[in-house]
């Protein structure tokens, strides 16, 4: 389905992804090939609760869709929801959050997941879906149903008019597993508004509605004043911004480019020099821990000196003692040698007076006549001997000792002061030596700081330049989205105009009806249906097989008739190249068909009847419906689509991938 002036048509979806909270995720789904193509069909299997619906209510979301799904597993691990798809061949992404209520806006960029840090981010409103510049008329311009306005009484001349949303367009491009058998496929249980919508839907896609004349004239006239305004307002933006930012564009982006170089280049220099100063004042401060520990050194090295100084006094003090009592000794001894204390001019024994005194002759004393030593005798002729002779002998010797010992101890304590003067000397000179060389590192950080200060203006210019092209690109980029605006209103306004030209020659609407009966039927026989006759669509839209309602079927032919009647929208509008999104979405196809099904309904117990599905599509697919897009989900699909598979959940925790929310492992 293309257009020759736009290119190809439509919605095809390329890869749903589920942004996991902190920690999680990302999950998703690829409905595109390993070349990159969007698969003509793709499969979701699985057993259930496994995700693979949530898949499809996720799509809706991204889409415009009320709502998110809201499974336990889902709100503990989706922070939010992303969807690559091609909108008329060209390659988007929508995101939207996931967490809490359902978000009142979407962020829409012009280009693929992977890259969206180079494309421009579009926020647009998600409500009402009737807003002209939401999401909605976004994604429904890809094939040509945006600002379709759909009156609320056909019947009456002045009635209201609604513009179509997405959200009406899915009741064709979604069929869950609820719609297979609930008896209501043309809306016919459910409330008239939303039936009426159905009705003109399947008209607008196939172009053969017919609103009353002046209400095309009254949208004519709508949309030239909304194009005459959008001039405006683009006139205006564009007069500011050639006055404000006269360079353009182009300039603009290589301003922005180099300014943004130069901060980082700048923000590196600055990085490196702090750097650098880091180190400068790690050795500021080790040096300044090394003058510390030379101070304590040196303080610790003058309380020695002192304390051996101090040491040294006092033991002055007790040589001079010990000198003084070794020479009162000496003194005492001489003192007995000169006068000698026993005059001796009587004999002991008879009392006689001796005519000389007595004394030691030859080693024999002469009172006595007792042998004296040698050493003794010597001293005893030049001294008698007296009681407290040897007492002083002895007294002295003792006094001589100590002194002798007092001097040793005073010698080796003057070495160590001396040995520790010279270590007060060294860590002096050593602490005068760090001193030093603090106070000439200490002045460094003048010049880094002026380096420092220069780096900082240029970035703060280089920001201010990015500020501004930043600034201009933004009302330029104002100028194209009001352009892009106008251009497309002045699209709508030609399509209404074409619509007013064409509409004497608008198709006839029981033609695309017997179209659609006929495609039913034939897909119905495709699907082999049991006792098959007489099945058609009538102008209502509602089914008839057997020549009876739809209604009235077992609930395995409401399945398939289901089936058949989707797939013929879906066919019929791709093949003429109608308004449709090209879209289909199918869930649970196999439902009450199959060995499941219980012997109340045997004719639909036989499992080629699931197999002829996917016969059908895939041959279809392949042959007339190239370019079209169906994905299914389905429990267990037959192997005929084993190729066709995108996604296979096992609801095993040791057989990955356990489900859409892969580690949601209960």
């Amino acid at each position: 389905m293309t257009d020759a002036k736009t290119g190809p048509t439509g919605l095809r979806l390329r890869e749903l992804r589920l942004v996991g909270v902190a920690g999680k995720g990302p999950y998703g789904v690829r409905f595109v090939d390993d070349h990159g193509d969007v698969r003509p069909l793709s499969v979701i299997a699985g057993p259930s609760h496994t995700g693979k619906t949530s898949t499809a209510e996720f799509v809706q979301y991204l889409l415009g869709g009320k709502e998110h799904p809201q499974h336990p597993e889902i709100v503990g691990a989706v922070r939010s929801a992303m969807l690559e798809l091609e909108l008329r061949g060209e390659i988007n992404t929508i995101e939207r959050s996931a967490v809490g209520s359902p978000s009142p806006f979407a962020s829409v960029w012009r280009g693929p997941l992977n890259e969206l840090s180079h494309a421009r981010e579009q926020r647009v409103s998600t409500d009402p879906p009737s807003d002209p510049e939401g999401l909605s008329q976004l994604v429904l311009g890809a094939f040509d149903l945006d600002g379709v306005r759909l009156p609320e009484a056909p019947t009456k001349e002045e009635s209201r008019f609604q513009l179509l949303s997405i959200r009406d367009v899915f009741r064709v491009m979604f069929l869950p597993n609820q719609r297979l058998d609930n008896m209501d496929l043309a809306f016919e249980r459910s409330a008239p508004m939303v039936r009426q919508k159905f009705r003109q839907l399947v008209d607008v896609m196939f172009g053969v509605h017919d609103p009353q004349a002046a209400e095309l004239q009254a949208n004519i006239r709508e949309a030239s004043e909304a194009v005459t305004a959008a001039r405006r307002a683009e006139a205006a933006l564009e007069q500011v911004a050639r006055e404000d930012y006269p360079m353009g564009i182009l300039e603009l982006e290589r301003t922005l480019e180099e300014a943004a170089a130069t901060v980082v280049a700048v923000g590196t220099a600055i990085e490196s020099l702090d750097s650098m100063q880091l180190t400068t004042s790690g050795a500021i401060s080790e040096v300044r821990i090394a003058l510390g520990r030379a101070q304590r050194a040196a303080s610790r090295a003058a309380v020695r000196l002192r304390d051996r100084d101090s040491l040294l006094s006092r033991l002055t003090a007790l040589r001079a003692q010990y000198a003084d009592d070794k020479k009162k000794l000496t003194f005492l001894r001489e003192a007995e040698r000169l006068f000698n204390p026993l005059d001796v001019t009587t004999c002991p024994a008879c009392f006689s007076a001796l005519t000389e005194p007595p004394a030691v002759a030859d080693g024999v004393c002469s009172l006595c006549r007792s042998t004296v030593p040698p050493a003794e005798s010597e001293e005893a002729h030049l001294t008698p001997s007296s009681p407290g002779r040897d007492l002083i002998e002895s007294e002295l010797r003792a006094a001589s000792r100590r002194l002798n010992d007092l001097n040793d101890y005073w010698s080796r304590l003057d070495d160590d002061r001396a040995r520790l003067r010279q270590e007060l000397r060294t860590a002096e000179a050593e602490v005068e030596r760090l001193a030093s060389e603090v106070d000439r590192v200490v002045e460094t950080p003048a010049p880094w700081l002026a380096e420092r200060d220069g780096l900082t203006s240029l970035r703060a210019e280089a920001r201010l330049r990015m500020q501004f092209a930043d600034s201009g690109l933004r009302v330029w980029q104002r100028v194209a989205d009001a352009t892009e605006r106008r251009e497309r209103l002045e699209t709508a306004l030609d399509r209404l105009r074409k619509q007013r030209s064409a509409a004497k020659n608008r198709p006839d609407r029981e033609a695309v009806i017997r179209a659609l009966s006929d495609r039913f039927a034939s897909i119905l026989e495709d699907f082999e249906y049991p006792k098959l006759r007489d099945a058609s669509i009538g102008s209502d839209l509602i089914p008839v097989v057997r020549a009876m309602p739809y209604s009235s079927a077992s609930s395995g032919g409401l399945v398939l008739i289901s089936l058949a009647y989707h797939l013929a929208i879906w066919e019929l509008a791709f093949e003429r190249g109608a308004a449709a999104p090209g879209l289909l979405v199918i869930d649970s196809p196999q439902k009450n068909l199959g060995h499941g099904v219980t012997e109340t309904d045997p004719d639909f117990a036989d499992t080629r009847l699931v197999e002829n599905f996917y016969r059908h599509v895939l041959g279809w697919l392949g042959r007339d419906g190239l370019g079209a897009q169906l994905v299914v989900i389905d429990n267990s699909p037959p192997n005929l689509v084993e190729n066709h598979v995108v996604a296979h959940y096992t609801r095993n925790p040791e057989v990955a991938p356990y489900g859409l929310i892969t580690d949601a492992v209960d």
